[in-house]
């Protein structure tokens, strides 16, 4: 079941990201509710969710070269350094009482730029953590499972510590958060083959683009993920609009709804841990997912009673990940090591790319037309999204 764990390496940097990941969900689930009372405004809201993720459309696909040229220890190392200073600064600022709402824009893009860089090469760095490829679908089936058993408590732990102490002890907790894994990623060994060659870095991006091309079939996991960050993440961004509508005490709401999610998303990187789907039953789920995902998301909207919506969000939680997962293990399967950081980048450019839009887009909705049918219009597209992804998917195995 856990075959991954047998490598030290893995199981090390396993237990550190997600003490890293507690906090940064925490960070997230404090930092929404810190705009929302700074601002009562549904618009900036999502303008916040737009700035932390808007550098990905820059920078992601560089950072893919990078992730294949340098040290991809050190790039991930040096990210936590960053997003660690800047839940620090953000907690002098709470504490000093001089926070403002641009003050957290201003760190959510330098979050952002971080980011960019370190989510390719951490995407193409598990591999290296690894004595035995044969363990890698289990390696990142157990990754995704310790980022959404994070996603269940930190903002549980946020929900908890919002109320009884506020904001500022979340940052904090997030930035100590950082300190153990960047201690990890300085004594791991070092596995990753050099790149041959010294093209330059427009050339580099060519190749993993001709690979794409290539291969019609991780063309469309592209797609199908960076639909489900267009059209599913955004949600994640509104549930303050959600616990104020919902609950008397919106702190405590927030992290009950947020942590529904994360039960969910816990639940379906179980099952996935447990046992990889295989290649062949990759694209039905994935489908299915999205179908799951863009119903359950769309009676969110419709729906009030927390007894119904948080079975729903659970729903919503368990899709994602399932989808996503399976969208990223496919591609982990069918890439060649010398190409890997640079494919992987553009995996996570379509998972980052589209969210700051997905944001931008939703709490422009929500503030004009409701958090009702601003919900229901992202189900809508994750549903059309899964049916035109079906159809590809048909058509491939048709020309095959």
């Amino acid at each position: 079941m856990f075959e991954a764990f047998s490598e030290r390496d893995y199981r090390r940097f396993w237990t550190t990201q997600f003490i890293s990941n507690i906090g940064s969900w925490m960070q997230t689930v404090a930092q929404g509710w810190l705009v929302y009372r700074l601002t009562d405004s549904a618009f900036l809201l999502g303008f916040v969710g737009f700035a932390s993720s808007i550098p990905a459309v820059a920078l992601m696909l560089p950072g893919g070269v990078i992730a294949d040229q340098l040290d991809r220890k050190k790039v991930v190392a040096i990210s936590q350094i960053v997003q660690a200073l800047t839940a620090l600064s953000l907690a002098i600022g709470i504490r000093a009482s001089t926070i403002t709402v641009w003050h957290i824009i201003a760190a959510a893009v330098v979050v952002g730029v971080a980011q960019s860089f370190s989510a390719p090469a951490f995407q193409a760095m598990i591999v290296d953590l690894l004595e035995t490829r044969a363990h890698l679908p289990n390696a990142i089936a157990m990754n995704s499972l310790q980022f959404n058993t994070s996603r269940a408590i930190g903002p549980l732990i946020a929900g908890v510590t919002l109320s009884a102490w506020g904001s500022y002890w979340c940052f904090v907790i997030n930035a100590l958060s950082f300190l153990p894994l960047v201690w990890v990623l300085f004594r791991t060994h070092n596995r990753q083959l050099p790149l041959a060659g010294s093209a330059a870095m427009f050339e580099r991006l060519s190749e993993g683009w001709r690979f794409v091309r290539a291969d019609r079939l991780v063309l469309l996991f592209l797609a199908l993920a960076a639909a489900a960050s267009l059209f599913g993440y955004p949600f994640m961004t509104l549930m303050p609009v959600v616990a104020r509508a919902m609950f008397t005490d919106e702190a405590a709401g927030l992290g009950y709804l947020m942590s529904a999610t994360g039960a969910g998303a816990l639940a379906g990187a179980l099952v996935l841990s447990v046992r990889t789907p295989s290649a062949r039953r990759a694209m039905p789920l994935i489908v299915g997912s999205l179908l799951v995902f863009g119903f359950a998301l769309g009676l969110v909207g419709v729906f009030r009673r927390p007894g119904l919506v948080l079975p729903l969000l659970f729903l919503c939680g368990v899709s994602t990940v399932v989808a996503m997962a399976m969208c990223n293990t496919s591609i982990q399967r069918r890439v060649p090591d010398a190409l890997r950081g640079r494919v992987l980048s553009m995996y996570t450019f379509a998972f980052f790319a589209f969210i700051p839009f997905g944001n931008l887009a939703a709490g422009l909705i929500t503030e004009r037309r409701g958090i009702r049918q601003a919900l229901v219009m992202l189900g809508a597209g994750l549903v059309a999204s899964a049916l035109a992804g079906a159809v590809a998917d048909r058509q491939l195995r048709t020309e095959d």
